[in-house]
């Protein structure tokens, strides 16, 4: 991971869960959606990047960790779940609002 590439990553993320924030109505369901976008932002916090091409937590990780996330230098599980599950579904989003725009 570089830093560009975290920067692009983090403003995608954090622009999603902005999103859901929005979206999570007064009722109880509302609240568990902020309470997890709490949570995520809190998780994504404590594993930001720290430079060298590396996540602040992950970087002190045993040896095990390494071989597991073996050719994606300085990988950080947590900011790949995130890109998998939030900046795809932006995308998504995205693509679909563009073709419910009328065409002209």
């Amino acid at each position: 991971m570089n830093e560009l590439w975290y920067r692009i990553l983090a403003t995608r993320v954090y622009e999603y869960l902005a999103r859901v924030d929005a979206f999570a109505g007064p009722d109880a369901r509302g609240l568990e959606l902020r309470r997890l976008t709490a949570a995520w932002r809190a998780l994504l916090r404590l594993h930001g990047y720290v430079g060298r091409r590396r996540c602040g937590l992950c970087a002190g990780r045993g040896r095990a960790t390494r071989i597991w996330l073996a050719g994606k230098p300085g990988s950080c599980s947590v900011w790949w779940v995130a890109h998998a599950y939030f900046t795809r579904r932006l995308r998504a989003d995205e693509q679909r609002d563009a073709a419910q725009r009328p065409r002209g």
